[in-house]
């Protein structure tokens, strides 16, 4: 019988292994200057994770190819004359799709005979290179590498030190102790408010970006002490770019999964000369709900679709490139009332919302390449989102009343331009601006006794400029120092800032170096605060209390040691200082109000900007790049984040955890020589973020779905610590034609419910209020084709 069954075992892997023969695939693309973009003539490139090290050669216009590479992971090392080395470490060559990149080089600075320092770069040190602090790169592959990411930045960001999850059904991220407000999403060079399907107005998160991780080229991550270009920010910057599609030949990408559909299509527009690259996605999540499995809520059915696009078109003479991209998504949500007009015994139970957003980008590019010393960006797009939300009840009948009505329209033009100048390899300046016109429609509507009353009914049109330059100087081979300025004008109340940026790096010697980093930041308020409508007691009449509120700023300082260990592992520590002031608080000095611990929509009474807060901590990661078939990332953080109401008093932010750690890694084992089998882990820890304690277990009048609660005593109640382990077991096939793979992701592997730390919910059976619960476990299952 063993005998029988080893026979029929070989008989299905024997045809397997006959047929196993290694498949080879094309490398490619164009090595630039980063700081001019032009060509490198004559730039090398080796693949010195092969025994033969096979390398080539970049021609007259920068490009090079590699033909005939084996398919699997690859260390790519790119080198030219005069400019410091770049290394990408685990570059995945696949059979279905070429490699294509685009690698810039920034020239060394000049040496002297005493002292020479080559500083090693790798594939996640900042794109962007004056961000000297708090900042790593991601690439699309990287995104979907990471058990639990979901392939969403966002999700991804959380194995980062100094962020946290605030929620596992939205993307939302708290950034050294920071709302998430304070985000600014950068997609093309253009600030897009808040580029997410179920986008709540006031924030900058939501379920999941509405572009899909297969456009993304190499992009950038920070968390503090932001370089001069990046304005009206306050905690973290995605700076995202998408990628060409190749312009030799037609490539498609088909996924299915228990999440949806996507589809992709790559290629030549004019061979060699232009590209169009398209996805679009459809998704459900009515598949989980089938197994009994509601990702969001267990009454709350949600789906969306996509779709993004870039056209990429280069001149004759390669002085001129232009692109034209655009993104696009709509997403409903329904909460349902408890089936069965019997089993409802509180507010909850017959409650219901209906949630849709809508959002639009398209976009125009244009680089112009000067000369060899410069080169000037130019972008222009157009914008529009939609936000809807709407509560209602159902009385016996099922009938419906609506009791809150919320409609936000924010449609937006945008003109960035940036220039750059070399004046030698030492001395650089760049320097631009973005001008915003905003035009928008703001409804918020609550029902009160028979009549509906409007907090916020406001059609308008507004504009913001943000001027920046910056001067990058390297006096010293071990020193870099990047001097800028960046102001802030909103026209809307006439408010503005100026804004100093400094940065410093000391070289230590080829695998250390020592940042110090600071800036001071700003950043307007969620637009519709500025139209909260207060009403005179007796009669209709109202004032706007808080349009005249100041921009909210802060000084961030960031201090930080990078120490390379051989090849493969880095350690890096950060310590880092945040003072925020003019900070909207409640003008009420009985409360204790904070714009800081803001989540989403608006404070419905008036607001001063006499706050103020402070996010202080040390941030520590160990990672191991990619090398022998794995990788890890060791991410953890203590910090104290604290804020001043009118009182004067010190009390905990809602996201004052006091501690964040993650750890990821992953791991890859070679079946055959076409096949291999990737696991990963992701360890998520969290110290409870907080709640204010309950004062009376009534309903609050404007919010009927949660108590009235003790503003003398906010934030002092910690819901239970945070725990989910995330894991992903997959499986890659190349074939001759194609390449295919299938992967589960398992969110919460062992089904823990953390408590949410949002906000209460009233339980009928101990007629009390206790705390939410989050997701339990939720697999994710996918299958994913190229060909």
């Amino acid at each position: 019988m063993k005998k029988t069954i080893l026979l029929s075992v070989a008989s299905l892997l024997l045809p397997m292994l006959l047929f196993s023969q290694n498949t080879t695939q094309t490398i490619k693309g164009q090595i630039l200057d980063k700081d001019t973009q032009q060509p490198l003539i004559g730039a090398t490139v080796v693949i010195s994770s092969l025994e033969s090290r096979p390398g080539a050669v970049s021609d007259l216009d920068g490009y090079f190819e590699l033909t005939g590479i084996p398919t699997g992971r690859h260390r790519l090392e790119f080198s030219y004359i005069g400019y410091q080395p770049f290394v990408i470490e685990d570059a995945i060559v696949n059979s279905a799709k070429e490699l294509v990149l685009s690698v810039e080089l920034l020239e060394a600075s000049i040496t002297t005979d005493e002292v020479v320092i080559t500083a090693r770069a790798y594939g996640n040190e900042p794109f962007n290179e004056l961000s000297m602090v708090s900042t790593r790169s991601f690439a699309a592959e990287e995104t979907q590498r990471y058990a639990g990411s979901a392939n969403d930045p966002s999700r991804m960001a959380v194995s980062f030190p100094g962020v946290q999850s605030s929620r596992d059904n939205r993307n939302d991220i708290v950034i050294r102790g920071n709302a998430g407000f304070g985000m600014l999403w950068r997609v093309e060079g253009i600030d897009v408010p808040n580029p997410n399907h179920y986008a709540r107005s006031g924030s900058s998160g939501g379920g999941i970006t509405v572009f899909s991780v297969g456009l993304l080229s190499n992009s950038d991550f920070s968390t503090g002490a932001f370089p001069a270009e990046y304005g009206n920010v306050l905690s973290g910057v995605f700076d995202v770019k998408f990628r060409n599609g190749n312009k030799e030949k037609r490539e498609y990408t088909f996924r299915a999964g228990m999440l949806g559909l996507e589809l992709a299509t790559e290629g030549p527009i004019k061979k060699g000369k232009s590209s169009y690259l398209v996805n679009y996605r459809y998704s459900t999540l009515g598949i989980l709900d089938a197994f009994g499995i509601r990702l969001v809520d267990e009454r709350e059915s949600n789906r969306f679709q996509d779709l993004s696009f870039k056209l990429n078109f280069q001149s004759r003479n390669g002085k001129h490139i232009t692109s034209v991209w655009g993104i696009s998504g709509i997403s409903k949500e329904f909460f349902e009332a408890v089936e069965g007009v019997e089993n409802w015994n509180n507010y909850d139970d017959y409650h219901t919302h209906t949630f849709d957003t809508k959002m639009g980008v398209i976009g125009l590019n244009h680089n112009f390449l000067i000369n060899e010393r410069s080169y000037l960006s130019t972008n222009l797009a157009v914008m529009g989102q939609n936000i809807l939300f709407q509560n209602d009840t159902l009385d016996q009948e099922l009938a419906n009343t609506l009791i809150r009505d919320e409609n936000y329209t924010d449609n937006r033009l945008i003109l960035a331009s940036t220039y750059n100048y070399k004046f030698s390899p030492s001395v650089t300046l760049k320097a631009g601006f973005s001008a915003t016109g905003i035009q928008y429609d703001f409804l918020d509507r609550f029902l009160i006794g028979d009549d509906f009353r409007n907090f916020i009914n406001q059609t308008d049109k507004t504009w913001m400029v943000q001027p920046f330059a910056n001067l990058r100087l390297r006096p010293h081979p071990r020193w870099t120092i990047n001097v800028g300025l960046h102001a802030l004008y909103l026209r809307l109340n006439a408010t503005s800032n100026i804004e100093p940026r400094i940065g410093l790096r000391y070289q230590l010697n080829e695998a250390a170096y020592l940042s110090l980093a600071y800036g001071h930041h700003s950043r307007i308020l969620p637009l519709p605060n500025y139209y909260i409508r207060q009403y005179s007691t007796g009669n209709n009449s109202y004032s706007l209390p808080n349009f005249d509120l100041d921009l909210i700023k802060a000084h961030h300082l960031v201090l930080a040691y990078s120490q390379s260990i051989g090849n493969n592992l880095r350690l890096q520590l950060e310590a880092y200082y945040q003072s925020l002031y003019d900070v909207p608080v409640a003008a009420d000095p009985a409360s204790t109000f904070s714009l800081l611990n803001h989540v989403d929509g608006f404070y419905a009474a008036a607001m001063v900007s006499e706050g103020s807060g402070r996010n202080v901590g040390l941030d520590m990661t160990l990672e191991k790049t990619f090398s022998n078939g794995s990788f890890f990332i060791f991410a953890g953080s203590i910090f104290d984040s604290t804020y001043k109401p009118l009182d004067g008093k010190t009390y905990n932010t809602r996201y004052n955890s006091r501690l964040a750690a993650s750890l990821m890694g992953g791991k890859e084992w070679p079946l055959t020589e076409r096949a291999i089998l990737q696991t990963g882990l992701r360890i998520v820890y969290g110290g409870g973020q907080r709640l204010t304690p309950i004062l009376s277990s009534a309903r609050d009048p404007l919010s009927p779905g949660d108590p009235i609660l003790d503003e003398t005593r906010p934030f002092t109640i910690p819901v239970g610590d945070f725990f989910r382990p995330d894991i992903r077991i997959a499986y890659r096939k190349d074939n001759d034609n194609n390449a295919w793979y299938i992967a589960l992701d398992v969110q919460n592997v062992i089904g823990r419910t953390n408590e949410d730390p949002l906000n209460y919910t009233y339980d009928p059976d101990l007629e009390d209020w206790i705390f939410r619960s989050q997701s339990s476990i939720v697999p994710v299952l996918s299958f994913q084709i190229d060909f």
